[in-house]
């Protein structure tokens, strides 16, 4: 009789430690695991964007951002605020189970985003509302829903390696991942920003289209290029978006059995002016850049 106890408490701990375990969504076969970003590990995506993305990424590098505190801080805030949403996905080296790299997304809903966000004046530091007003200038002209037909999709807000990790095809593979769990949450659409040749490449190899791009050096405030240190052959940041073939839109997400793709219907109560505030695309801030390009022709 004990030992029937016994194997059915073991069972239900393994059972228990399942429900805990991330889903994986990909492994490459440089022993690197893609599953979904947990609390515990917030911190450690914290530290490595810090160290190995506002410093090299190439908008955030050339505003220095991390030189200035509060322009760091209020980006780990809005990261923080992102990563609630429990849609992004780490990469893991195998056997070490460290963190080494990071793909920040969340949905975007048509109708809860002109609910929440549209009333919200949004202020930034200096330093990274000249970021944000970047972004914003690429996002501007491109409806996103109406380009894919979707209700909802999901935005990528951050593609972060570790140094010694890229050049592997490790910023392809999470990508891939991100699609296999937009699929899984009935999410049909997946659209970013991404600010290098390489990932332009990377995206469009995976199907994206580029809706809108802006050369760097034609985005100019006060008559002076914003963004000099792109890195060699680096001309410009694009919006790119996928319809994801073989996708149907779930209608009603709120009547899901998982919890982990439900939108809720109401603001978090936790949620201040100010983080709502923060958490709106770039195409709420407000219009004071000039720039001297509009969508780059196709060649």
């Amino acid at each position: 009789m004990a030992k029937n106890d016994a194997e059915t408490l073991e069972k239900m701990k393994l059972l228990e430690e399942r429900i805990k375990a991330p889903s994986i969504w990909g492994r490459v076969a440089c022993g690197i695991r893609f599953e979904d970003l947990q609390d515990r590990r917030y911190d450690d995506a914290v530290r490595l964007l810090k160290k190995h993305y506002l410093s090299e990424e190439i908008t955030y590098r050339s505003v220095k951002i991390v030189e200035d505190k509060e322009a760091t801080d209020e980006f780990v805030h809005n990261v923080r605020i992102w990563m609630k949403d429990k849609m992004s996905i780490a990469a893991v080296k195998e056997g070490t189970d460290k963190l080494v790299g990071l793909l920040i997304m969340r949905i975007q809903e048509k109708s809860a985003f002109s609910r929440t966000f549209s009333r919200v004046k949004l202020t930034h530091n200096p330093l990274y509302s000249a970021v944000m007003k970047f972004y914003n200038e690429i996002e501007k002209p491109v409806c996103v829903y109406d380009r894919l037909g979707v209700k909802r999709y999901f935005k990528i807000y951050i593609v972060a390696l570790k140094t010694r990790y890229r050049h592997r095809g490790i910023a392809k593979e999470l990508l891939k991942a991100a699609m296999s769990l937009s699929a899984s949450a009935g999410v049909a659409g997946i659209c970013g920003i991404f600010t290098t040749a390489r990932l332009h490449t990377v995206a469009q190899e995976l199907g994206f289209t580029k809706l809108n791009e802006i050369y760097y050096v034609r985005y100019l405030i006060d008559g002076e290029i914003v963004f000099w240190d792109t890195g060699l052959g680096n001309y410009g940041a694009a919006i790119m978006a996928l319809r994801i073939p073989n996708v149907e839109e779930i209608q009603e997400l709120q009547t899901q059995h998982s919890s982990r793709f439900n939108i809720p219907l109401k603001v978090d109560e936790d949620e201040t002016e100010e983080d709502k505030a923060q958490t709106a695309t770039p195409t709420d801030v407000p219009d004071s850049a000039t720039t001297k390009s509009e969508a780059t022709p196709k060649k």
